[in-house]
């Protein structure tokens, strides 16, 4: 399932070895401050013109701040993991849709707060996603891979760690449809997409064991990306709308 999809694995990994040399540099009783984790699930709806994904997700979320290089930065790497559910009025339905979603993002505080605490910080980031609808349809049509890469900018308003509010704009991205997996005789499609935002707003709860359950729901939509020529044909990622809702808890 993962054999096309290495560059996201990668990502994940290097990720994940930056962290480990950040903790092994860092004083054993600063490490858990420093370094946060957390694990999460919801439901993902994703929509566009002629077709919609719908399943459940599971994700695991990092935040590493307090860096001795960085100490008012905040670095936060999201990977979630979903089930989805194909429906589309032209190509019928398909079951079982393997979709994964990575974030990374570097914030820093506006004004002089400290990130995490109350105020506002922006920053930069880095949005991949992998959609896997090989397989054949219901009513016989065949799908492909889907996948993207973005690059937004994030801003971010924090109330005291109780709540937050975050949107972001897209400032350039790239859509892959690897049509060459329903017929040799298609060449797969790059779309440019330059229009994006989301919001994000989530809420946070102590639990009696000390532990932090953090609800959210997030909100996406991107416009119509250019248009690319192929087979005599125009080939458009058209405008999409994506929610997603959750809740997060510490561990």
């Amino acid at each position: 399932m993962f054999k096309n999809n290495t560059y996201l694995l990668a990502s994940w990994f290097l990720f994940g070895c930056s962290l480990t040399f950040a903790n092994d540099n860092l004083p054993s009783q600063d490490a858990e401050r420093k370094v946060h984790w957390r694990m999460s699930l919801g439901m993902n709806h994703y929509a566009e013109s002629n077709m919609q994904l719908l399943g459940p997700e599971i994700g695991v979320h990092v935040r590493v701040n307090g860096l001795d290089l960085l100490p008012y930065w905040q670095f936060e790497g999201d990977v979630l993991l979903g089930q989805q559910k194909y429906t589309s009025s032209v190509s019928g339905r398909l079951n079982g849709a393997p979709n994964i979603e990575t974030r990374w993002r570097a914030l820093a505080p506006i004004g002089g707060t400290d990130v995490g605490q109350e105020g506002l910080s922006a920053g930069l980031g880095l949005h991949t996603l992998w959609n896997d609808l090989r397989g054949t349809t219901t009513n016989g049509s065949r799908g492909y891979e889907r996948i993207a890469t973005q690059i937004w900018v994030p801003v971010r308003w924090t109330s005291d760690a109780a709540w937050a509010l975050e949107g972001g704009l897209l400032l350039r991205g790239q859509h892959t449809s690897r049509l060459s997996q329903i017929s040799t005789t298609y060449a797969d499609i790059r779309n440019t997409q330059k229009s994006g935002a989301y919001i994000q707003a989530t809420t946070s709860f102590l639990l009696e064991d000390g532990k932090r359950l953090t609800p959210f729901v997030r909100l996406t939509r991107l416009g119509d990306s250019d248009i690319v020529r192929s087979r005599n044909q125009g080939w458009i990622e058209p405008y999409s709308q994506r929610w997603q809702i959750g809740a997060a808890l510490d561990f």
